[in-house]
């Protein structure tokens, strides 16, 4: 009896050992998705102004129209809270919403082609486990014809998307590496940065072509938008001190030495 006692006790230890193990995994999975989360940057187009972090309803002006951004909190009514994994990494690689139709390219997926598999699943247990669900319906775009037609943004994608995942070129330190994985992919800063063709779509999606990041105009009155700004601001430009505020971040410095390499 006393040895069926023990046996039971380890037994009951081993599974709440193995429970507090698992527990502590997903909240590791959710801080580091938090992480990402931040590195991307997703709160400031998918916040409007005084509005509910992830909740949309920004708008955002485009040659084509006013493109209003989503709800991506876990609402399962109008937010993402009955995505699966897989959808959530279609909507992310693809532009592809959960009923199969497509999103505007004003949602960076150009570049979050290039996120592993790893950071899907951590930013995927973020937005379902720890952003607050928000009930708020965003407007609906405001896109002329014919690019109001989604089932064209399908040619779109076919020309100019690229699926495949980022590949380290095997010739840069491993910080380094991560900051082009960061700068190409999450971080989406040829979004912004890089010339865009007659579709609007961006000429490079990496540094094998010398118009990555080399600048562009974009935003309300032609605002200019170039390399050399983000240079200064990672503090990867000669006279500039390397104390500016990305670098004081370690998203910012891993950035930044992919800047100066």
């Amino acid at each position: 009896m006393t040895h069926r006692i023990w046996l039971t006790a380890l037994t009951g230890f081993g599974v709440l050992g193995a429970a507090s193990v698992s527990i502590a995994a997903e909240q590791s999975l959710v801080q580091r998705g938090e992480y990402l989360a931040r590195a991307g940057d997703c709160v400031a187009c998918h916040t409007a102004p005084d509005g509910k972090p992830f909740a949309g309803g920004l708008e955002i002006e485009s040659p084509f129209g006013t493109i209003v951004s989503t709800n991506i909190t876990p609402d399962p009514d109008v937010g993402i809270g009955d995505y699966t994994r897989d959808e959530f990494a279609a909507a992310l690689r693809e532009g592809k919403r959960a009923d199969g139709s497509n999103l505007y390219p004003a949602m960076p997926y150009p570049s979050y082609a290039k996120l592993s598999d790893a950071d899907i699943d951590a930013l995927y247990a973020y937005f379902m486990q720890e952003v607050e669900p928000v009930a708020d319906e965003s407007p609906e775009s405001d896109v002329s014809f014919p690019f109001n037609q989604r089932w064209g943004i399908s040619l779109w994608n076919w020309l100019f998307a690229d699926a495949g995942v980022f590949e380290p070129s095997g010739q840069s330190t491993e910080q380094v590496e991560r900051g082009a994985y960061l700068v190409q992919g999450l971080g989406h800063c040829g979004s912004c940065h890089t010339p865009r063709g007659l579709m609007f779509q961006e000429k490079a999606l990496d540094d094998s072509d010398d118009s990555y990041l080399s600048g562009e105009t974009l935003g309300a009155g032609g605002r200019p938008i170039c390399a050399a700004a983000v240079m200064a601001m990672t503090g990867s430009r000669p006279g500039v001190p390397t104390t500016s505020w990305t670098t004081s971040r370690p998203v910012g410095i891993i950035m930044a030495q992919w800047w100066a390499r």
